[in-house]
């Protein structure tokens, strides 16, 4: 099934420079975009049926603010089955997305003046939803070679303005699945200072093993009542036009703050019937079609990888998690924007900066790939990719 799932002539380009505007629209014909963090595959055949035969009714009626207590059930039940999350569907609060989760869970928890503690490197939706708050990003530098987090360095970083530890788990873009070990230590730490902690685990089914990913709102630890989870269905089946996610929060209250909050960002309304149909069908019957997927991204990483290390002047660890990577490209003698200008302009391939806009200052020196695509397509803007860098190698001689 992988195969033929996930094969060449499953990616239709002409269409998706139609669908896709972040990623194949983005670009002029010819270039292959290895960008957004959006497979290039239909998601799973379960969706589709479902979200058909919903149209096919023809009704198109309002939803509850708080969305259909049908799927905040279903991710109750997948939160316990399968992240050990003991979490009652009313502690569940549905959200237009994870970066609408991200961005209520810090509007509600933070106030202009306080500090939020987030890692570097990091995907920008964390930095952009503290500025919005009025609060001060305070970063937290992770060893980018072994992707790596040092608790005692996150610890040395509280201070008593500080209202919000942010950690994304796994980790965009360094690909890190952090050990039950470094999760607790953060959590102790947190604990004993009274502070909540956002956890952004919507890469939590793209682990590969060994790896395992460890929800940290599944510990038993002393701020339990104090960590919100962020999930979602855009990493885990391709969905993310669903723009479905969800906040699993600490308990009852918090959940109806948390609601309160979106109604008042003028979140109330967002969640269409449409996507929760198809929402509903990802969490009951995608999960083979997810299976499926993560070989065919493993089998990705590891073929990306070896090739990217091939290259002169680049370097790549291999992730435990994810589908982006993160190569270390200082030894070509260009930064993070000049490889990425190079790579459009010379081998017609987009890739995402390490610049302080997309991941913080401490991701200068990288840029991000993502490999959820076919063998073929990869292959191809490998080579193109190998082209540029060979022929700049030879130049500096």
């Amino acid at each position: 099934m992988t195969g033929s799932l996930f094969a060449d002539s499953r990616i239709r380009p002409a269409l998706l420079r139609g669908r896709s505007p972040v990623r194949w629209g983005a670009y002029p014909p010819g270039v292959i975009p290895l960008t957004a963090a959006e497979p290039d595959f239909p998601g799973p055949q379960a969706v589709t049926d479902a979200m058909t035969a919903f149209l096919a009714d023809g009704y198109f009626t309002y939803a509850p603010p708080e969305g259909f207590g049908e799927l905040r059930e279903t991710f109750s039940e997948v939160a316990k089955d399968r992240y050990g999350i003991d979490a009652s569907p009313d502690r569940v609060v549905l959200t237009s997305g994870t970066s609408a989760a991200l961005w209520g869970v810090v509007r509600m928890l933070c106030r202009e003046g306080d500090e939020c503690v987030l890692l570097d490197p990091v995907d920008l939706l964390f930095g952009q939803a503290i500025d919005a708050a009025g609060a001060r990003r305070v970063y937290c530098p992770m060893d980018k070679t072994t992707g790596q987090l040092d608790p005692d360095r996150l610890a040395s970083l509280i201070s008593p303005r500080t209202a919000l530890i942010c950690l994304c788990n796994p980790h965009n873009p360094l690909g890190t699945v952090f050990t039950e070990e470094t999760l607790r230590t953060v959590a102790e730490m947190a604990a004993a200072r009274g502070i909540p902690i956002l956890s952004d685990e919507v890469w939590n089914e793209i682990v590969y093993p060994p790896a395992v990913h460890v929800a940290m709102a599944g510990m038993e630890t002393a701020n339990r009542a104090r960590i919100y989870t962020v999930n979602g269905l855009s990493k885990t089946f391709a969905l993310p036009g669903l723009r479905i996610g969800c906040v699993i929060a600490p308990s009852t209250r918090e959940a109806i703050d948390l609601q309160l909050t979106f109604e008042r960002l003028g979140a109330a309304y967002s969640l269409t019937p449409f996507a929760q149909i198809g929402a509903l069908a990802a969490l009951r019957d995608g999960w083979p079609w997810r299976d499926a997927f993560l070989e065919h991204l493993r089998e990705m990483r590891d073929y990306t990888v070896e090739r990217l290390n091939a290259m002169p002047g680049i370097s790549c660890g291999r992730p435990d998690g994810t589908y982006v990577l993160f190569p270390d490209v200082t030894a070509t003698g260009l930064g993070s924007q000049a490889m990425t200008d190079l790579l459009l302009k010379e081998a017609r391939v987009a890739v995402v900066a390490g610049t302080n806009e997309w991941f913080g200052p401490g991701a200068e020196g990288g840029i991000r790939i993502s490999y959820a695509t076919s063998r073929g397509m990869m292959k191809e803007a490998l080579d193109r990719i190998e082209r540029a860098v060979e022929t700049l190698a030879t130049l500096h001689g």
